[in-house]
């Protein structure tokens, strides 16, 4: 969603304050509230924008969806009341809000002119937030913009391109790769006259600490709160597709819709031709059950080109979720069948529901975290399903080292090799030592998981919904203990259980998951030409940040297949396609700024035109 908050102290700045909401304006974007010291413009899916009033007038804004987190608790759905946010401290502000509502949003206070803005993220990340100064105008968007608007010093982040080649995953954890601009972390604020301090107001492990000593959520509320959630979010939505992939996920927020009353209107489903890529028979099951027809998609494996690696390159962080071209445009053309307004997926369910690190439930449950039943049965479902034994669990507690000899041992030791060499920290992944090791796997999950709203062609055309995302639901996760919400010897039982008598046996009682790693080794072997020219003589391989010579071995089409090396090679060609991206259109934007500077150009070719390329970018 693409929104741009402009406010200034007063004095000179007011000045550059109208000159950047102009150029905005003639960029393309709408002028959506404009008051005393404070404009809100936006383009593209547009969020709701409610301006915060108090007793001397505009106070300030909140951008895109709030809904009350009472009602929500109990089954209900209603807006959050944002009365009296304007008349009271904006950090105090911040946190009612933050505790007392839900939703995807950020929201600004323009404060006192001595005391700079408040800027505030909600806790879910559903909308991006960065924040940068210039003329003594402060800028919060949830893009990077070139132009008169954007920041004076913008430039790419080499030291971070470095960070996110050793570890794709660490996009999400830090600012993008742009210098000149700050990052607002879902959950903090951004404070202070210079705009330099900042506010942590929720942490998940907060959230784990808090409810040691309350009663954790039951099954039946669990499901309540999801029902809620999902109908809160698809309120005014109008015509809802929503994804069925055939897994557990989805299929819970397919049923939550259909009994909210207010969807889907239709279903889609992703196949390939392998048969461990082929999950129509158990969304077909959910279409049934509720009712919605289904939509089944082949994914075809294709080749990679400038025009598809564009689609990564356009957003303030490289976007792995605009990599599969097929894949958007399937859900593009289920969405424009019905004219829907919004896709619902079952997107950080693995997480929420625990399906992460299982070995890290036997140290839970060695260190005394509660369990349903024998806590000795329990650690021999934990060992079955791990397939060790109860003494090597053990040993993994009480070290604090992963195992060895275990798939989930040595893919947890890469992990922590790679936070180890990457460097990056997180608001929420610091002070969890005295949270339990298997809530510490799902918190450092969540963070993976606030990549999950990249931008899209589907994004652009449809509000994207992760319900299982949104904080009532991941509040109630986090609050279970780990080895009440992932049991037995499957995974996710507590939702398993929750919502039986909802799903179709098959989804119940099903343990496997789908699989596209052929598919996508395919596409990259196709690829393989193509990715050979434009990463060997890319800007990455210029700067010395790849090795040629490893690089084209990995291309090789037997390499593809048997090395498996397609994350190194989607990260590289993201991250290439980025760099292009962000050169060129900084490189506009230096242009656009010297003819205003100068004061030349032609009403075609002038500084008001050049301005106008470089912000709709």
């Amino acid at each position: 969603m693409g929104y741009a908050a402009l406010t200034y102290p007063g004095g000179l700045a007011a000045a550059a304050f109208d000159e950047m909401v102009e150029a905005l304006i003639d960029a393309g974007w709408t002028l959506a509230l404009r008051a005393f010291r404070l404009a809100v413009l936006t383009d593209g899916q547009a969020p709701a924008v409610s301006p915060l009033m108090g007793r001397g007038g505009v106070a300030g804004v909140l951008i895109g969806e709030a809904f009350d987190r009472r009602a929500t608790l109990g089954g209900a759905v209603a807006r959050a009341a944002l009365d009296g946010l304007a008349d009271i401290d904006p950090l105090e502000a911040g946190r009612h809000l933050i505790e007392t509502a839900w939703g995807g949003y950020v929201g600004m206070w323009i404060g006192r002119a001595e005391a700079g803005p408040t800027l505030l993220r909600d806790p879910s990340g559903a909308l991006e937030a960065l924040a940068w100064r210039r003329d003594g105008v402060t800028v919060m968007s949830a893009r990077p913009l070139t132009g008169r608007a954007g920041p004076a010093d913008l430039a790419i982040d080499w030291p971070r391109i470095v960070q996110i080649l050793a570890d794709p995953i660490s996009a999400a954890l830090g600012p993008p790769p742009l210098t000149g601009l700050a990052t607002i972390d879902p959950g903090a604020a951004v404070h202070g006259a210079d705009g330099q301090e900042r506010s942590v107001l929720w942490t998940p492990a907060a959230v784990v600490r808090g409810a040691r000593h309350r009663p954790w959520p039951s099954r039946q509320d669990l499901r309540r709160t999801i029902d809620a959630t999902v109908a809160a979010l698809a309120s005014d939505a109008g015509p809802i597709v929503c994804e069925i992939s055939g897994g557990l996920d989805s299929a819970i927020v397919a049923t939550s819709l259909a009994a909210s009353g207010l969807g889907p209107q239709l279903t889609v489903n992703f196949y390939g031709d392998q048969p461990e890529a082929d999950e129509r028979g158990y969304a077909q099951a959910v279409a049934e059950r509720i009712g919605a027809p289904l939509r089944t998609l082949r994914r075809e494996p294709f080749a990679f080109d400038e025009t598809v690696l564009a689609a990564a390159g356009q957003a303030a962080r490289p976007n792995f979720n605009a990599l599969d071209p097929g894949y958007d445009a399937g859900l593009v053309g289920a969405l424009e069948a019905i004219d829907a307004r919004a896709l619902f997926t079952g997107h950080g369910g693995d997480t929420v529901f625990y399906q992460v690190a299982a070995s890290a439930l036997a140290a839970d449950l060695l260190g005394g975290a509660p369990c349903e039943g024998s806590r000795r049965a329990r650690l021999e479902e934990v060992a079955r399903r791990t397939r060790r034994s109860i003494w090597s669990l053990a040993w993994e507690a009480f070290s604090g080292r992963p195992s060895t000899v275990s798939i989930e041992g040595q893919l947890l030791r890469q992990e922590a090799e790679r936070i180890r060499r990457v460097g990056l920290t997180h608001p929420w992944v610091g002070g969890l030592s005295s949270v339990t090791p298997a809530k510490r796997q799902q918190i450092r999950a969540l963070v993976s998981n606030l990549n999950a709203h990249g931008a899209t062609g589907r994004a652009e055309r449809a509000r994207i919904v992760h319900p299982l995302l949104a904080q009532p639901v991941v509040e109630a996760c986090l609050a279970i203990p780990a080895p009440i919400l992932s049991a037995g010897e499957g995974e996710r039982s507590f939702a398993r259980e929750a919502f039986a008598d909802r799903l179709p046996p098959s989804i119940v009682g099903r343990r496997s998951k789908g699989e596209i790693s052929v598919f996508l080794n395919r596409s990259l072997a196709a690829s393989a030409p193509f990715l050979r020219g434009f990463l060997l003589e890319g800007r990455l391989a210029a700067r010395g940040l790849i090795d040629r010579d490893e690089l084209a071995a990995a291309l090789e089409p037997e390499a593809i297949v048997w090395k498996d090396a397609s994350r190194d090679l989607l990260t590289a060609a993201a991250l290439e396609a980025w760099v292009r991206h962000w050169e060129a259109r900084i490189g506009e934007g230096e242009a656009a700024e010297g003819e205003r500077a100068a004061g030349r150009g032609t009403a075609a070719t002038g500084p008001r035109t050049s301005a106008r390329k470089a912000n709709t970018r």
